[in-house]
């Protein structure tokens, strides 16, 4: 399987809205959709669909791939109570 360059794969995380990008960081951190919603006092299912579209941004196939692209690219987790 053939990967992009860095230089293209960089400017993904640019794809996000500010409210994806807050649900990446809660991914980092090792949060479920459940707690993700408690934390952002948002349904379940807005985490559900913010995550879809995260995948599909991000061109991934699930959270820990996305997990593991933003930790290469310096996302820090965000954790409960933060």
């Amino acid at each position: 399987m053939s990967q992009k360059p860095d230089s293209e794969q960089g400017g993904r995380l640019d794809r996000l809205t500010s409210r994806e990008r807050e649900i990446l960081e809660c991914i980092v951190g090792g949060q479920s959709n459940k707690e993700i919603a408690a934390t952002l006092l948002i349904s379940e299912k807005t985490v559900k669909n913010h995550v879809s579209n995260i995948l599909r941004k991000l061109e991934l196939a699930d959270r820990t791939q996305a997990a593991i692209y933003a930790l290469k690219r310096g996302v820090a987790g965000r954790r409960l109570n933060e």
